[in-house]
């Protein structure tokens, strides 16, 4: 597929924001609006868009919408020929990700096979993000490694790569339902089971959570999006929370923690852990009491 690249390099009239934030900020934007790959650089982030969509995009528009006051970008875009995302990922951006002291390897096809780890994942290399390698996925990752997910029925919303879900499978959950607004991670979500010969396990579903309303409940939800969507859609997810089980919250920063504390505390949950990271991104682990 032939592919536009944008290079976004940012400019600052107040704050001088860290790059590595800003550009998390960034990437998140546009893959909002059709962007699916992004390598970040120390001054600059290149997203690419598939080149039939590039002129569909209204950068402006979307530029506008950024989070932090007082940043600006210049952009400069090229055609780019058909790309072979496993060099891309190799030599600019994902590499073996090695977490939990060892126990879990996530890695690319092209990666050398790691049969001593005791959860190996394989993910497809087109994104750069859903790899692991972003705090959020870490901290999620970090949180199921600690836990029995044995017979647990998991639900991953916002899936993006399906990476948390396919390791909860890979623990012991009895079942998996990964939803993604997004069509290409649903069909990414397919591949990477696949990869993993997990294909006929998870339920994938394409859209929001308005779909929940036609599933059951699960005894672990993990909902790694942003702040915004997380207040609006907590009510959904409490609902479809079995007693007894726990919800995770991650992909906001740490100044976000007691609005979403706040709400979940409201429709009824109970705070049990709050982890960050030094950039201060944030996890919640909410728990939903059982009923006697």
């Amino acid at each position: 597929m032939q592919y536009t690249r944008f290079t976004f390099k940012p400019q600052f009239s107040g704050t001088a924001y860290d790059p590595e934030i800003v550009f998390d900020l960034l990437a998140d934007l546009l893959a909002s609006a059709g962007f699916d790959s992004f390598v970040p650089g120390k001054e600059q982030l290149e997203a690419y868009i598939p080149h039939a969509q590039a002129n569909k995009c209204s950068l402006g528009t979307l530029l506008a919408e950024f989070p932090l006051e007082g940043v600006s970008f210049t952009v400069t875009h090229q055609d780019e020929p058909d790309i072979n995302w496993n060099e891309e990922w190799e030599r600019n951006y994902f590499k073996p990700l090695v977490m939990g002291g060892g126990r879990c390897v996530i890695r690319a096809p092209f990666h050398e096979a790691h049969p001593d780890a005791e959860i190996e994942l394989i993910i497809s290399p087109k994104m750069a993000f859903g790899t692991g390698n972003h705090d959020t996925t870490s901290l999620i990752i970090d949180y199921l490694l600690a836990h029995d997910l044995k017979g647990l029925s998991v639900l991953d919303m916002g899936c993006g790569t399906g990476i948390l879900g396919l390791i909860a499978l890979k623990m012991g959950a009895s079942s998996l339902t990964a939803i993604d607004i997004d069509e290409w991670a649903y069909r990414n979500v397919r591949e990477n089971a696949a990869l993993n010969g997990l294909e006929n396990v998870p339920r994938i579903l394409c859209g929001d959570a308005a779909i929940l309303a036609s599933l059951g409940c699960f005894d672990l939800i993990l909902a790694n999006i942003t702040r915004n969507v997380l207040l609006q859609d907590m009510k959904g997810y409490v609902k479809h929370l079995n007693s007894g089980g726990t919800l995770i919250l991650s992909g906001f920063y740490e100044e976000d923690v007691s609005p979403l504390r706040t709400e979940a505390e409201r429709l009824g949950l109970t705070f049990v852990a709050k982890t960050s990271t030094e950039r201060r991104w944030s996890m919640l682990e909410l728990g939903k009491s059982p009923l006697f």
